[in-house]
């Protein structure tokens, strides 16, 4: 665990300790990764154990180093390489200190006539000290990180805390135990190899791959207690039903609306065959009645499906004899509109075509009436040929 340091360090500079005491750290557990309490004997120690910053940057490499399985030694060198490039003042023994005492004592007694040493006071430590170690630490720590992937990074980014919950969790449900003697294996935020064997064995315990290092789903279910855990499978559970029965009834409801459209289809197509046999049948009924009155009226209407534009396509046709001349007229649906048109032949021999010009030039001069209307006078278009004409067009949007 994590102890405050309780001791006095005899060191001048100790209130460069001090330089960030006004800040708000973040840091919530107490001191760097090792314990203060047991004697503090280097100036890289005094300073990761009284400045919170320093001491979140020894856990910030720390973890990065446990994640990578690193040992000791490499920690070690890089301890005293800090010690080098920082240019720290080593720190007064307690022998040291007493000589020094001695000695400013004797003098003071004695006076300055005798030809005592003087012992220098140790160098004092500086803020550019404390912030080349904080900055080393970090600087390191980040490169280490660069060297991991997956969950060993994020469980290197994890906090003290954090660490320090998932060795709780394996302890209480028994797979934290001492296999390594020189390491330890109570829940102290350090992930050596008995955290890594633990962890491998919860894995192993759900069935997963022992690769030492939990994902976030994998940690998630480790800290939870069976309570927990029973109501999140049965939240999921409830949620895949949820997504079951949500998709049955989408796929219902697109059925029935598949269904709504084809009767709304169908029933459109019927209405339609109504309206047109409605027309077919008034249309009948009309010419029977205008051929009662008329001598020798012939006319009939056809219908013909057009497979190229899988339209029904209707005709009517009339033939009449008139002071020998033979009409036969045929209506002809186009695009937007209807074209009615007359062949005329001789009502003595109806192989013949019968062209009789008129005094329009292109078109032929007659009479014309429509159903029981009076008849005017009227010039009929000629069509291709001198014995076809237009009798009328009727358009339409």
């Amino acid at each position: 665990m994590f102890l405050r340091l309780r001791r006095a360090v005899h060191l001048s500079a100790i209130s460069a300790a001090l330089l960030f005491s006004s800040a708000n750290s973040l840091f919530a557990v107490e001191g760097p990764s090792f314990d203060c309490s047991s004697g503090v004997r280097q100036t890289l120690a005094v300073i990761l154990c009284t400045v919170p910053e320093a001491a979140q940057a020894d856990w910030n490499l720390n973890s990065a180093y446990w994640a990578l399985f690193s040992d000791d030694r490499e920690e070690t060198t890089f301890n005293m390489a800090v010690n080098q490039r920082c240019a720290l003042p080593p720190l007064e023994t307690e022998q040291q200190r007493a000589g020094r005492v001695f000695i400013q004592d004797l003098r003071r007694r004695m006076g300055t006539g005798l030809p005592i040493p003087n012992i220098p006071s140790p160098q004092p430590l500086t803020e550019q000290h404390v912030r080349c170690v904080f900055n080393a630490f970090n600087t390191r720590a980040a490169a280490l990180r660069d060297r991991l992937r997956g969950d060993a990074l994020v469980e290197s980014k994890l906090s003290p805390e954090e660490h320090i919950d998932v060795q709780v969790a394996l302890d209480r449900k028994g797979f934290l135990r001492n296999r390594e003697r020189r390491y330890g294996s109570n829940p102290d935020g350090q992930f050596g190899p008995n955290t890594r064997a633990a962890i491998r064995d919860f894995q192993r315990s759900i069935n997963a791959e022992p690769t030492g290092f939990l994902s976030n789903e994998q940690r998630l279910t480790l800290l939870e207690c069976p309570e927990e855990r029973a109501a999140r499978e049965a939240a999921r559970e409830k949620a895949r039903q949820d997504a079951i029965e949500a998709k049955r009834l989408a796929e219902q409801k697109a059925e029935e609306d598949a269904e709504a459209r084809e009767r709304k289809h169908l029933e459109d197509l019927a209405a339609k065959a109504a309206e047109l046999r409605r027309k077919i049948e008034d249309a009948q009924k009309k010419g029977t009645e205008y051929a009662d009155k008329e001598v020798d009226l012939n006319w009939s209407i056809s219908e013909r499906f057009n497979p190229m534009t899988d339209q029904t396509e209707y005709s009517v046709s009339s033939t009449q004899k008139n002071s020998g001349v033979l009409a036969l007229t045929e209506g002809q649906c186009q695009k937007n509109q209807i074209v009615f048109e007359a062949t005329l032949h001789d009502a003595k021999d109806p192989d013949t075509p019968l062209g009789i010009p008129g005094s329009t030039p292109g078109g032929i001069v007659g009479n014309k009436r429509i159903n029981d209307d009076t008849a005017f006078a009227t010039t009929f278009l000629n069509d291709k040929f001198r014995n076809r004409v237009i009798l009328a067009r009727l358009s339409f949007q």
